[in-house]
Parts: structure tokens; sequence; C-alpha cells
């Protein structure tokens, strides 16, 4: 073939060059389309940033956005590919095209992995959002142009792309968490909350054999009592062998006769196989601090009993009143507890669920009945001292913060496993 002028050649060039610059463009924009955080998009709407509305357009309607920018992608990659070819072919004699395709292969297909794929993917993984905004209007200039290549892709994959399942965010939550995005306790503080939709009440409960009460015909002196004995400010009200509702302190504080059936409170009931957040719904829209629990829907037989305290409490983790003072394990943060030097292990292990939490944290047998500093001591091999401290398979760490100093005193532990 006769070669061709050098103006030509220079013209070829610049549209090769030009072809190389779209496939990168195409290239990040793939890659900044499929790793952007739709919270950044609604950060974007939110602050009234240029394009935003239409760039969270696009990113719901990922197959058909995708679809543009493959199109857009392997057509440039074809031309360029085809061009290049085609200048190889002047200048490089016909009898010799096996060497057109190894001259064409060993040049371009460099120049189009480096620079128009792994440096602009790279980039728009870095900048995802700058990417985005700098060619959005060119994405969907495109589309309208492929439209009948597009559209008809789209409905086939419609179904493809869903929202996280509830697994895959958990497994996000722990991934912030070892990144140091979230701290240990509000970590567990969120996936706790995402649990209350699948634990159940019965799981959470209060057995009625554990529930203070009072009788319908006690007094009021004796209901009095009852609340000065148990500290609390609602106490449930039994008659014929069943609840029926409750009584309020603040009702009856200053009274010291009548008749208790005149100051009861109804209270919602919910079925055992109930999830919490169902329960917590329900008693939110009863305004009532306490629920009765039964055995199923169709049932009236009261159980026991649960309060929106025991539902949260799922969530943060242990609350405490003034009155909670003989408490062996004071539980401070999801991540950080006081315990009592009498408490023994296998009881603290079991309510600090560090089984769950960490991968071989069984006690050996033999440490399980030993108290706590027992164990402190075992494992410190001299009398612990105040401020004496050890750090149990580099998780947990241990430390003595108030020594016995009475009889009835106890020596104070404190507990952290937050690091």
């Amino acid at each position: 073939m006769t070669p061709l002028p050098w103006a030509k050649y220079l013209i070829y060039s610049i549209i090769l060059i030009l072809l190389l610059t779209f496939s990168a463009i195409f290239s990040s924009c793939e890659t900044a389309y499929t790793s952007i955080n739709p919270s950044k998009i609604e950060t974007m709407i939110d602050n009234k940033e240029k394009g935003a509305k239409l760039i969270k357009k696009q990113h719901m309607f990922f197959n058909r956005t995708i679809s543009t920018i493959l199109i857009a992608n392997n057509l440039v990659n074809i031309a360029s590919s085809a061009l290049f070819s085609y200048l190889l072919s002047t200048l490089i004699p016909t009898n010799k095209s096996n060497l057109q395709v190894i001259i064409s292969t060993c040049v371009l297909t460099p120049i189009i992995v480096i620079f128009s794929e792994v440096v602009p993917k790279v980039v728009a993984k870095a900048h995802p959002v700058g990417v985005i905004k700098s060619f959005y209007w060119f994405i969907e200039m495109l589309y309208w142009l492929f439209i009948p290549l597009t559209y008809p892709i789209s409905k086939i994959g419609k179904k493809i792309y869903i929202t996280n399942t509830e697994e895959e965010v958990k497994s996000l939550i722990d991934i912030a968490k070892e990144e140091g995005v979230l701290e240990q306790g509000e970590s567990t503080m969120v996936q706790n909350a995402l649990d209350l939709d699948s634990a159940k009440v019965s799981q959470h409960f209060i057995r009625l054999k554990n529930v203070d009460y009072v009788s319908w015909k006690s007094s009021m002196q004796e209901v009095l009592e009852k609340f000065k004995e148990t500290n609390y400010s609602r106490i449930p009200i039994e008659k014929d062998d069943n609840l029926i509702g409750i009584v309020h302190l603040k009702d009856i504080f200053y009274l010291q006769k009548g008749n208790i059936l005149n100051y009861i409170k109804t209270v919602p009931t919910v079925s055992a196989n109930s999830i919490l957040s169902v329960a917590l719904e329900k008693m939110r829209d009863s305004r009532a601090q306490m629920a009765f629990v039964v055995n199923n829907n169709s049932s009236d037989k009261v159980i026991g009993i649960i309060t929106i305290e025991d539902i949260i409490e799922e969530i943060v983790g242990e609350i405490y009143d003034e009155f909670d003072n003989d408490e062996t394990i004071y539980e401070i943060s999801l991540e950080k507890c006081r315990a009592k030097g009498n408490v023994e292990m296998k009881t603290l292990w079991k309510q600090l669920e560090f089984e769950d939490l960490f991968d071989d944290f069984e006690l050996p047998e033999e440490e399980k009945d030993m108290t706590l500093y027992e164990w402190f001591k075992k494992q410190l091999q001299h009398t612990p001292r105040k401020n004496s401290k050890f750090d149990y398979k580099e998780k947990i760490s241990f430390k003595l913060i108030e020594k016995k100093t009475t009889k009835n005193s106890s020596d104070i532990f404190e507990i952290d496993w937050g690091n």
C-alpha cells in the first residue's frame, strides 16, 4: 500500500490518541459508578451540588448506565485497533501481514491496558465523586445516543442489582470497625440494633416466677410496702392467677387507704413469638413502659413481662440505677465493665459473652470455678496490688482498681475489651 502523506498520519495519530483518551474516560466511569457510595450521592443532593439528581438517577438505573459505558468503551477500543492496524498497513508491505499483527498487538495492547484501563480505574477508585461529576453529562448524552441498544440490555438485567442485605450491612460494619472508622462499642451497638428484628421476645422476657407483683385484694399499705421493698415505680396486679394491669407509685404515693383496683392501668400484651422491634413499637404506641407476655396472640394467660428498658439493653448493654448496688458485674459500656473479685469466672465469661466475641476464648476447665481474684492472682503469679494489670491473650485487659479494705468490701476489677 502507498504510504500516506505526513498530514494524514498526523490526523490519524490525533484521532488514535482521542480514541484512547475516550477509552480511559469510559474505564474510569465504569469503576466510579461501581464503587461510589450511595450515601455520598445523598450528601451531594443535600449540598445542592450541580448534577447531583441526575447522578442519583444514573446510579439507580445502574444497568442502563453501565451498558452505555461498556458499549462506548468497546466501540472506541475496536476503532483504535482498526485505525492502528490501518496505519501499520501503509508502512509495512502487504506480504508481511503477520508482522503487522505482531507489532499491533505488542504496541497497542500495553498502551490500552496501562493508560486506558489500569491507570484510569485506579484514579476512579480513589476519586469516584470527582470522576462522575466530570463526565455524568457525557454518559447521559451517550445513553440517549445508544438507546436502541442500552434500553433492552438494561431490561434484561433488571433484577440483578439489589439493595444490600442485612448480612452484607453487618459485614460492612465489621470492616469499618477493623479499619478504625467505628469503635468496638459503636459497631456492637449498630449490630445489636439490626438484630432487634430477628431476636424474639421469648429470649428476653422476665418469667412470671421472677416477677414481683401484688394481689388485687392487697391493702394500700401492703402495696406501698411492696414498692419500698423492690424500689420499683410500677408493680403488676394479680387476680385469679393472672396479671390484669399495673399500679404506678406516683398514683398512690400520698394515699393511706383505698381500693387498689381504682388505680390500675392497663398495659399491652405481646406474644412470646413476637420480635423485639414489634414489641417495642407496641409499647411506644400504647405509651407504656411495660408489656405482659403471653404464649401466643390467641392466649390471655400472662407468662411474664418485658419492659422498654429490657429491649434498649439489648442495644446499649446493661442499664443500672442508684439502687443496683448488689451487682457483681457492672457493665459501664459495651466494651468495658467492673466486676467484684468474688464473681466466678464461668459467670463472668458467660455474661460478657467473650466466647462469642473472640475466637478460641473458651476458659480451661480448671479455671471455670475460680473467682476472678483467684484467676487474676494465678495469671500474675503473685499477690495482686492496687493497679495491677494483666492482658489476656492481648484482647482483654484486667485491672485491679479497688483493693479489699474491710471484711464486707470486695476487690473491684475493671475489664476492658475495646482495644
